[in-house]
């Protein structure tokens, strides 16, 4: 994963969570992260900035068993 900015925005399906840059919705797994809860979104965005701090920080990526984040 980059080190990238993300959002969270909401649409007609529910709340989800966005690549800042480019407004390409975040995947995990092949799946496109839309039509969440707004909780559910916005703990998915603060996991993904802390994954992209720590990723930054430390120059590793942090996993999670079977996840694949793009």
């Amino acid at each position: 994963m980059l080190n990238r900015d993300y959002t969270v925005r909401r649409s007609p399906d529910g709340w989800g969570v966005y690549v800042m840059h480019t407004g390409e919705p975040v995947c995990l797994n092949g799946r496109a992260q839309t039509g969440l809860s707004r909780q559910a979104a916005i703990e998915l965005l603060a996991s993904l900035r802390t994954f992209a701090f720590i990723e930054g920080e430390f120059g590793n990526r942090p996993g999670i068993k079977g996840v694949l984040i793009s």
